[in-house]
């Protein structure tokens, strides 16, 4: 079973429940056919033990992203949420000018809607597109592996999928009911990249129950 964990810093009590609507849409696609992924999406909130851990981390300006990646993961294994197997992933959600959105930005001046170091992802989408999916569904796909359909030099996309949610930014004419599934939203290489992590997880899930 794969854990992603969404965080909001800074942001309201609306805001976290867009948030928390979005992710957990996106785990109900990654549920179905035809990927099947066993996955399970839970609020950091509901731990706040470690969720001031890693506010103390987000809201530091001497950490670079990366660095900033790295202690999230040793705060969960001190909290004994993460002891072995596939660590648990986290999803941040926060505003453009937050001390972690601008490390990311520093260390990758093109990350200009969110970064991935891993199992660490943020998302701060600019204000008019503070309601869009897009960029969340985005930076949790990375927490799956899943890589850029764009070139970082030109931002121009590289799959063949129009709408493909691993593009730079939301094709025009996107609102906020925007991708409606999300198979029909992903180019092949990733949809393929999606199904062979579930065909793993399901496999370590079926040697669990088997041992």
């Amino acid at each position: 079973m794969i854990t992603i964990y969404w965080h909001c810093l800074g942001m309201t009590e609306a805001d976290e429940t867009f948030v928390n609507s979005a992710i957990q849409e996106l785990a109900h696609h990654l549920k179905e056919e035809p990927i099947k992924l066993l996955i399970s999406i839970k609020r950091l909130g509901d731990k706040p033990d470690i969720a001031k851990q890693v506010d103390a981390i987000l809201n530091d300006p001497s950490y670079t992203f990366s660095n900033c990646a790295g202690d999230i993961l040793y705060s969960f294994f001190k909290e004994g949420i993460f002891k072995e197997g596939v660590p648990p992933k986290l999803l941040v959600y926060c505003r453009p000018d937050s001390y972690i959105a601008r490390a990311a930005l520093r260390e990758k001046p093109s990350a200009k809607w969110g970064a991935n170091c891993g199992s660490f992802s943020a998302a701060y989408p600019p204000k008019d597109q503070l309601k869009s999916k897009f960029t969340i569904w985005h930076e949790a796909l990375h927490l799956l592996e899943l890589d850029e359909c764009y070139d970082e030099n030109t931002l121009r996309r590289k799959c063949k999928c129009k709408t493909c949610v691993m593009q730079y930014k939301p094709p025009l004419g996107v609102d906020e009911n925007w991708p409606s599934r999300l198979c029909d939203n992903l180019c092949g290489r990733q949809k393929r990249k999606l199904k062979n992590l579930a065909n793993k997880v399901a496999k370590v899930e079926k040697g669990k129950r088997s041992s």
